[in-house]
């Protein structure tokens, strides 16, 4: 079984976040592994919550994601050096975050937090669907930010 893994050092800001996920998920485009497109969406956007959740919650400090992928199981693992373990919440109706945990929830097949001594990772594991000839993809709509 082929296994390809990248580790990242994250800034802790949202810029470093948003730029960890793009150079994340380009390392995982790059390794051709024949995925559907959807798969790859739902992996960026877990990418995406995992970063911001650390850059938000975790203070200062440097993070680091990590991607490996072994067979059609992709792991994407985010450290950081805070003790304070993440807890799923309820937000209000009008709130603008507070989401990230239900949204890993969804998306990925399996999730959890480790503890160490220094830090903690927050992972999601997502089972990428392999593109065939047949296969539809949801169509990706461009992003208006108002």
């Amino acid at each position: 079984m082929e296994v390809h893994e990248v580790t990242l050092t994250v800034r802790s800001t949202p810029d470093g976040a948003a730029r960890a996920r793009h150079q994340v998920m380009n390392e995982i485009r790059g390794w051709h592994a024949g995925f559907a497109p959807d798969g790859l969406y739902v992996a960026e956007a877990l990418a995406g919550e995992l970063l911001a959740n650390a850059v938000q919650h975790a203070g200062d400090g440097s993070a680091s994601v990590t991607a490996r992928l072994r067979g059609c199981r992709l792991r994407v693992e985010v450290h950081d050096r805070s003790s304070v373990l993440p807890r799923a919440r309820l937000p209000r109706a009008d709130a603008e975050d507070g989401r990230g945990l239900l949204i890993i929830d969804a998306l990925a097949d399996r999730h959890g937090i480790e503890q160490g001594d220094a830090g903690k990772s927050c992972w999601a594991e997502l089972d990428l669907p392999v593109s065939s000839p047949n296969s539809k993809s949801v169509a990706r709509l461009p992003l208006h930010r108002s």
